[in-house]
């Protein structure tokens, strides 16, 4: 890579990751393409306002907007893969016309697995992998606000170190990882928490105010702590607890996590997870690669996950209509607790 800023970006999924992004990129000044429906287009055609929970904010101009479909669209020399882990098989027909031999596709998937799809397409491009570490939300349109704490993570590589340093700022935070593994598994630890949120179908910081329902979270991580002991990873800490002790301060009772756990709660009061939002939207959500990532390492190592296989059971009843969110703390924790 030539300089800090490749000539051309294109940001393939506009939704409310995909338009935090474009608005880093063009924040930071760089040449952003759109791959974006005819709707997103519109709300974007006069700019994008970016926020954050800490009041940091930017307002960018319009990207621009490429459509695959077109007889010859311009090719990135970066792409960002910014479409839920659901998504990315299907898309690689459209993500092909985009990308020529040099092009680099950064992947920002939460969870483990949808990435395979991206590098049996592209086996001679380089593909780098990333998590989105916070929530976003959409206030109104043209307004995306990062709701929680959290940054980009990127696996650290020569060709894309630059640049990272490069988009790093307060309202668009980014880091690099010299051992991505650990991260996606320390990311997939928080997102845990996601399918609890969509089946308390209350915002994130209302659920944590709940014991029931972190008890629940709390026994979900502890799953996924006893899954990378038995790989050997040491996880890094993302948040102001290490990764040990979040399932300790989770399972406090309230009138102590409202003195410890102010940390956890300083976040949007409107937040909610990834999950809600594609439930409450009739898609299919994500929990095959996040929580079943857990059941699976765990069932390879000869060991249980059982919070984590009966909230991926509860929240594919919901996808196919047999059962509602709305699911009150204690019942959850009845549900899941269950011998």
């Amino acid at each position: 890579m030539k300089a800090a800023s490749p000539d051309k970006h294109i940001v393939f999924g506009a939704g409310l990751i995909g338009g935090y992004v474009a608005g880093g990129l063009l924040n930071a000044g760089l040449d952003t393409y759109v791959v974006a429906r005819e709707n997103v287009q519109r709300k974007l055609a006069h700019g994008l306002l970016i926020t954050d929970y800490l009041d940091n904010k930017a307002k960018v101009g319009a990207p621009k907007f490429v459509d695959p479909r077109q007889a010859e669209p311009p090719c990135a020399d970066v792409l960002w893969l910014t479409v839920k882990c659901t998504a990315v098989e299907s898309a690689m027909d459209e993500v092909a016309k985009l990308v020529d031999a040099d092009t680099i596709i950064i992947c920002c998937q939460n969870g483990f697995g949808s990435d395979q799809a991206v590098r049996t397409s592209f086996p001679d491009n380089k593909i780098v992998g990333a998590v989105v570490g916070y929530n976003v939300a959409e206030p109104k349109d043209a307004h995306l606000h990062r709701s929680t704490e959290g940054k980009l993570v990127v696996e650290n590589t020569t060709d894309i170190a630059e640049l990272i340093a490069h988009l790093d700022t307060a309202v668009f935070p980014c880091t690099l990882s010299d051992n991505f593994l650990a991260d996606q598994w320390a990311k997939l630890q928080l997102n845990l928490a996601n399918p609890v949120n969509a089946l308390a179908d209350i915002p994130v910081k209302s659920m944590l105010e709940q014991r029931d329902y972190r008890r629940v979270i709390a026994e979900l991580q502890r799953e996924l702590l006893a899954v990378c002991k038995g790989l050997k990873i040491d996880l890094p800490k993302l948040t102001a607890l290490p990764a040990a002790w979040l399932p300790v301060a989770l399972d406090v009772p309230d009138f102590v996590f409202k003195l410890l756990g102010q940390k956890m709660l300083m976040i949007d009061p409107t937040a909610r997870a990834s999950t809600w939002w594609d439930l409450e939207h009739g898609k299919k959500t994500e929990i095959d690669y996040l929580n079943q990532a857990v059941v699976n390492a765990a069932q390879d190592l000869g060991i249980v996950a059982p919070f984590n296989h009966r909230i991926v059971e509860l929240i594919h009843q919901v996808e196919n209509e047999e059962r509602q969110k709305g699911i009150d703390a204690p019942a959850l924790w009845q549900l899941l607790s269950r011998a």
